[in-house]
């Protein structure tokens, strides 16, 4: 959710790659049903392995949970855990709240990001 949020709202002035220790063979349904719902497209396809190499070519990594996720590889870079429930399996209720939650964090990295930028 939050790559497909940050390709929106961002367009292409930053990259996101959306990846996880438990890579999913393809979106979860109620995600790509509560993404539609807010005209954002999710790409169909198999989750990418967070790896350590992967890690260490990001500027910046949001986790969504890692920080106490066993799994994460170490990570070089500075990570910002937003600590959200995994959508997977839960009513469609709850996976608009955790989809309007990320769209709201993504806002505002987005913002801290065109900060950031601005300064530089």
């Amino acid at each position: 959710m939050a790559a497909a949020f940050l390709d929106d709202l961002a367009g292409d002035r930053y990259e996101a790659v959306s990846a996880g220790t438990q890579p999913a063979e393809r979106i979860h349904p109620e995600v790509a049903a509560t993404m539609a719902e807010a005209g954002v497209e999710v790409p169909d396809g198999p989750g990418i392995l967070l790896t350590a190499d992967l890690a260490g070519s990001a500027a910046r990594i949001i986790g969504m949970g890692c920080a106490v996720d066993k799994a994460c590889p170490a990570l070089q870079v500075p990570l910002e855990d937003w600590g959200l429930p995994d959508p997977k399996g839960r009513p469609v209720e709850e996976v608009r709240v955790i989809r309007d939650t990320t769209r709201r964090l993504v806002e505002r990295l987005v913002a801290r990001l065109d900060t950031e930028a601005a300064v530089t």
